[in-house]
């Protein structure tokens, strides 16, 4: 299993995540990743960078290791094939290390740019739809027309093309999406424990990737997992401090203040104990080590590692120390 790093690129600005991505490279994480938001899911996160210039800058200063968006909308906000021009830009220039992780998308990043907000459903069919746009776009040295029931185009054609084939990382978590997930994209990516992934995620997935002439052995299994090591006290107290709860149900909710204040009262009657546990606190880097095995058992081929309260170094030095080498 690879354990890369999630700067998740909305505590720091987008300088200070390029050094931490950097640390966490040269400690011995094997990739670097980061969310995609334009507004923060929560009213405390002070920072969301646009990552496509940031992995320009990111790719030129960290040499050698896959990077990928943890996730990014490539409809609704985006235009697609502008989206796709970024994407082959960045792999001409850096062949073979961008991963795309992409979702159907949350109200508090795309309702703001259109005229309505789609059912999941809706959103879904734009993703399958926008998937086989990229591909058309990235795989052909012609100029094409697209005709779909979301987006058309005629005539378009990018002059600067990709040097590799990209990979794209659906985002699922119910049992459609990762069906949808095994059927259309390369690969699965997701934020779940390791019961759930098992129990619930897999499933699901292996049943598209059958339906799609594929096996489980072909593809990555990625999930996102938060890691805080430091004095269990601070790192609780920072959490409160700083308002740090994404609270869950709210993905149609397009105002991170009306989130937060969701986020306020959760976090207001939860325990220490309870904290620690939603954020995976600890002053013992064995049971870092013991739930990561946990993952890998489940099936998941990849973990993206993220620190959201703390020194997020602290955190990384401890893993260099103690973490990483169980992994080898």
């Amino acid at each position: 299993m690879e354990i890369h790093y999630n700067v998740y690129g909305c505590f720091r600005e987008p300088a200070d995540d390029i050094a931490l991505a950097k640390q966490a490279v040269e400690s011995g994480f094997e990739g670097i990743w980061i969310g995609d938001h334009f507004l923060p899911w929560i009213e405390s996160r002070p920072y969301t960078h646009h990552v496509f210039p940031w992995f320009g800058a990111l790719m030129n200063e960290v040499p050698d290791v896959p990077v990928g968006t943890s996730v990014t909308c490539p409809m609704l906000r985006y235009r697609p094939p502008l989206l796709a021009q970024a994407i082959a830009t960045l792999d001409n220039m850096y062949p073979g290390r961008f991963n795309l992780g992409i979702g159907v998308g949350e109200a508090l990043n795309e309702a703001h740019f259109i005229d309505e907000w789609p059912d999941w459903g809706t959103r879904a069919s734009m993703m399958i739809e926008t998937i086989e746009l990229f591909r058309e776009l990235w795989d052909s040295s012609e100029y094409i027309s697209f005709d779909g029931d979301h987006f058309q185009y005629d005539g378009i054609k990018l002059h600067t093309e990709p040097k590799t084939r990209l990979s794209i990382h659906w985002a699922g978590w119910g049992p459609t999406s990762c069906e949808l997930a095994g059927k259309y994209a390369d690969h699965l990516i997701t934020a779940a424990s390791p019961t759930q992934i098992r129990d619930n995620i897999i499933p699901p997935y292996r049943t598209g990737l059958s339906e799609a002439g594929r096996n489980l052995s072909d593809v990555d299994v990625t999930t996102e997992v938060g890691v805080n090591i430091g004095d269990p006290d601070d790192l609780v107290a920072d959490i409160r401090e700083r308002r740090e709860l994404v609270p869950h149900g709210e993905l149609d909710n397009a105002d991170p203040r009306s989130i937060q204040a969701i986020a306020d009262e959760e976090l207001a009657t939860m325990s220490d104990e309870e904290i620690c546990e939603e954020h995976n606190i600890t002053d013992d880097p064995q049971e870092v080590v013991e739930l990561l095995k946990s993952y890998e058992q489940a099936g998941v081929t990849r973990v993206l590692v993220g620190s959201n309260c703390g020194d997020p170094y602290q955190t990384i030095t401890k893993m260099e120390n103690h973490v990483l080498p169980e992994f080898k």
